[in-house]
């Protein structure tokens, strides 16, 4: 009785396993297909040119007919810069800037991202789309060491402002995040933007601004640290993370970005 309980429970685990692999070989299981090519090859596409906050690319606010596909390029940085006078810190950056470049799209639209990260860096990147699902963001498909680049094309499918990030995995997510490596997505309605009446709304210049924290560790003698590589300050930085309290809290990536000549103005 024990031998025919014991094969049938065998049977039972090589048919499962047995299906498990068909489905994954077709594509994966019924209704969570993977692989699919999106058809985009008559679409239209459109090279955005990002550009350095507190600024938004060229755009359109409200587009008809078929989707489309926004070409953007992003390159990874590690740079000194300094948050203020005599304090310095590596950052982590997409194009050079803290935060990085806001990206403009419209619902149905599809984003192609190339991500590259120069062979000059030291650490490995990717980039977490929180407009985007599954693989973490596209978190999971774009690791890439120092002198390789990758090409992320994801679907566009609800309006907002969504983060994105870099997310290694662990402890270098926050650790990447708080040295600047973020920016922001703009999903637009197709129909452009609404008040709650359902009026148009149109816009004549729009900013985009980023807060960031910044944990920068300190010395016996209580002045901060200056590091030589991206990568030396990281068991200061962690111990300074765990306090919760940051150091500086800019808006525009150092103290002051945003004002005196660089001040926004209409």
């Amino acid at each position: 009785m024990k031998r025919k309980m014991l094969l049938s429970v065998l049977t039972a685990l090589v048919f499962l396993l047995s299906n498990s692999l068909f489905a994954y070989e077709k594509g994966g299981l019924e209704g969570y297909k993977i692989g699919t090519q999106a058809k985009i090859k008559n679409l239209k596409r459109i090279s955005q040119e990002l550009v350095a906050p507190p600024f938004f690319p060229k755009h359109k606010q409200v587009v008809k007919g078929k989707p489309r596909v926004i070409v953007v390029k992003m390159v990874v940085e590690e740079k000194e810069i300094e948050v203020e006078p005599g304090v310095f810190m590596w950052a982590f950056t997409f194009n050079g800037t803290v935060p990085g470049p806001i990206i403009v799209a419209h619902v149905g639209d599809y984003i192609e991202l190339t991500l590259v990260n120069p062979k000059t860096n030291q650490l490995l990147h990717n980039v977490d789309f929180h407009a985007s699902t599954g693989a973490l963001g596209a978190g999971a498909l774009t690791n890439i060491k120092p002198g390789e680049e990758v090409v992320l094309r994801f679907k566009a499918t609800k309006s907002g402002t969504f983060i994105y990030h870099c997310a290694p995995g662990g402890a270098m997510i926050p650790w990447h995040v708080v040295h600047g490596m973020n920016g922001a997505i703009m999903v637009l309605p197709k129909g452009g933007l609404k008040d709650g009446k359902g009026k148009r709304i149109k816009y004549d210049k729009a900013f985009y601004i980023g807060e960031q924290d910044y944990y920068l560790p300190k010395d016996r003698d209580g002045k901060y640290k200056r590091y030589s590589s991206p990568a030396a300050s990281l068991a200061d930085d962690l111990k300074a993370m765990k306090t919760l309290i940051p150091t500086h809290i800019p808006f525009g990536g150092t103290m002051g970005a945003l004002t005196g000549k660089n001040a926004m103005r209409l």
